[in-house]
């Protein structure tokens, strides 16, 4: 059985889960380590745990899929002292998104499911059902959500070396449930084929300088409507999106201490490496060789 980790990385707000009789939910951490050519790593789930905490904002996200079912309502929004959706509301968070949830109305109660995972097979499973990305949702019951983490935990914790194909076909066969269920209710869910084409391009081209007549072009309307489409359904505006994928990005390339910051800011679309550097401090708060130097020390000790 693979060994969990002591600690969670620093994004997220951990307690020691009870100790005795069965607290009725489960939380796991399998690692703490981003792969930026992951094609499915499932890193942490959790089932049914309590919100501990109130107002959790992470302005960049967590650099991987935060996929999160809320089984009463929650709130999404800051500043809102209400719900601000209703329960067996779903939400996925993608790499470099701004992640924001709360409690209904009371903390150490109300429950909530989640998985954190990334990798390539991830991103193509969302796009291909077109899942709306950022969007809460709302599912007819939590059973869907509940069964698949069951399957993806056991096949993580059951066995020595977990079996990737399984854990994609769980996926899998979540994303294509889900659209499904989305698609019977609503069609209007449906991220348009277009949009999702011009967001494959920008992942793509992250380095690129994004220019609005060639996306327009691409999604086939005008870019008006193009940048009113987009940040209906990824919440966002396209400049945004750009920058936060490069950012992530390059948070990542940081932790190869054999790739110099100067290669980086080019790798992510910045020749100017003041540039990069004041992005990067305005988006993580230190710079990049700060940034470096201090995760350096964390892994040494």
């Amino acid at each position: 059985m693979p060994q969990s980790l002591a600690t969670p990385p620093g994004f997220v707000m951990w307690r020691t889960l009870p100790q005795g009789d069965d607290p009725g939910w489960k939380r796991q951490w399998f690692g703490n380590e981003l792969d930026a050519g992951a094609v499915l790593n499932v890193r942490g789930i959790g089932i049914r745990e309590p919100m501990f905490n109130a107002d959790v904002h992470r302005p960049i996200g967590t650099g991987d899929w935060l996929i999160m079912f809320f089984h009463r309502p929650a709130r999404l929004r800051r500043g809102e002292v209400e719900p601000s959706v209703e329960a067996n509301t779903l939400v996925l968070w993608p790499p470099g998104a701004e992640q924001f949830y709360s409690f209904g109305t009371v903390a150490n109660v109300e429950p909530h499911s989640w998985m954190h995972v990334e990798g390539s097979w991830v991103a193509a499973q969302v796009d291909e059902n077109r899942l709306p990305v950022g969007t809460p949702i709302v599912l007819e019951d939590d059973a869907l959500v509940v069964a698949t983490l069951e399957s993806m935990m056991e096949e993580m914790t059951a066995h020595e070396v977990p079996d990737r194909i399984i854990l994609g076909n769980h996926f899998q066969n979540w994303a294509r449930s889900v659209a499904r269920s989305l698609q019977t209710r609503d069609p209007q869910h449906r991220i348009p084929a277009a949009i999702l084409a011009v967001r494959a391009h920008l992942d793509e081209h992250v380095a690129a300088l994004p220019v609005l007549d060639d996306l327009a072009t691409i999604a086939g309307m005008s870019r008006s409507h193009l940048c009113h489409q987009f940040r209906r359904y990824f919440g966002t505006t396209i400049s945004r999106y750009v920058v936060r994928k490069r950012m992530s990005l390059a948070e990542r390339l940081l932790y190869d201490v054999t790739v110099r910051p100067g290669q980086i800011a080019c790798m992510v679309g910045y020749p100017d490496i003041y540039q990069f550097s004041k992005q990067f401090k305005k988006t993580f708060g230190v710079s990049p060789t700060r940034y470096r130097r201090q995760h350096a020390r964390a892994n040494e000790g």
